[in-house]
C-alpha cells in the first residue's frame, strides 16, 4: 500500500524546554484508519499537529503525502492543508454563520465558483443527515449535530486526509458513536483517517491499528479495553 504518513525519530518540546514526543517513528498507508490513543498529556494532540503542520518538530523527519514538512517553505503550508479536513473537539463554528454557510466557508476562502459551492456544501451537509438544517444557525443545534456539521466542513473539500482531535469530547454515548461510525464510512470510501482519542469503548465499538503513546514515546502497552482487540500499535 502507499505510506502517505512517515515519522522516523521525531522529537518536539514546547517552548521553554518541555519535551513533548521523543524519538517517535510510525508510518500510516494511504486509506488506512488509525487511532492515536494515551493519557492526557501523552502527546496525541502535538502528534495531529505535528501532521498538519501547525507547528514544526525539532528533530527528526515527518513526510505527509510525499512532502517533508521539516524543509516545508512557510508560503507552501495553506496549500499543503488544502488537502487535509481538520475536525477539533471545539467545534469552531461561526455562531451568526448558517450551517450552510460554516461548511461553505474553505470553498469560498479557495475561490470557488458559487455553484461548485452549493452543490459540493450540500452534498458534505447530505453525507452526515444535515442537509434539513443548512438554513439554521449552529447553536439551535445539538452538541453532536453541531460536530457533525464541523465533520462536513472538514470534507467538503474532499481532503486525502482526516485528522481528528478528540472529536466525541464533549458528546453523549449515543452521539460519539454515530461521530465515529460517520468516520469509519469515510475512510471506507478511500480518505485516511486519524482520530486522537481516549474513548476506548469506541475504539473497541470500531476497531482499528492504534498508535498509543505515553510521556510522549509510542508504547507496546495498549489500553486495557483496546487490548482485547488483537491490534498492533504499527510502529515501524
Amino acid at each position: 500500500m502507499t505510506e502517505l504518513i512517515r515519522f522516523d525519530q521525531v522529537s518536539y518540546r514546547y517552548p521553554g524546554g518541555q519535551d513533548v514526543l521523543g524519538d517517535v517513528s510510525f508510518s500510516i498507508a494511504q486509506g488506512e484508519m488509525v487511532y492515536v490513543t494515551g493519557p492526557s498529556g501523552a502527546g496525541k494532540s502535538t502528534l495531529l499537529r505535528l501532521i498538519a503542520a501547525l507547528c514544526r518538530a525539532q528533530r527528526g523527519q515527518i513526510v505527509v503525502m510525499g512532502q517533508n514538512l521539516s524543509v516545508l517553505k512557510p508560503r507552501r503550508v495553506p496549500a499543503f492543508r488544502q488537502h487535509i479536513g481538520l475536525v477539533f473537539q471545539n467545534f469552531n463554528l461561526l455562531a451568526d454563520r448558517t450551517v450552510f454557510d460554516n461548511v461553505a466557508l474553505p470553498l469560498v476562502v479557495r475561490g470557488y465558483a458559487y455553484a461548485d459551492i452549493a452543490r459540493r456544501t450540500r452534498a458534505a451537509l447530505d453525507a452526515l443527515g444535515l442537509l434539513r438544517y443548512e438554513k439554521s444557525l449552529p447553536l439551535t443545534l445539538s452538541g453532536g449535530e453541531q460536530q457533525r456539521v464541523g465533520i462536513a466542513r472538514a470534507i467538503v473539500t474532499k481532503p486525502a486526509l482526516i485528522l481528528a482531535d478528540e472529536p466525541t469530547g464533549n458528546l453523549d454515548p449515543k452521539m460519539a458513536m454515530d461521530v465515529m461510525r460517520g468516520f469509519a464510512r469515510f475512510n471506507e470510501a478511500g480518505v485516511t483517517v486519524m482520530i486522537a482519542t481516549h474513548a476506548i469503548d469506541l475504539i473497541e465499538a470500531v476497531p482499528k491499528r492504534i498508535i498509543h503513546l505515553e510521556r510522549g514515546h509510542i508504547s507496546d502497552r495498549l489500553p486495557t479495553a483496546a487490548s482485547r482487540l488483537g491490534e498492533t500499535h504499527g510502529v515501524r
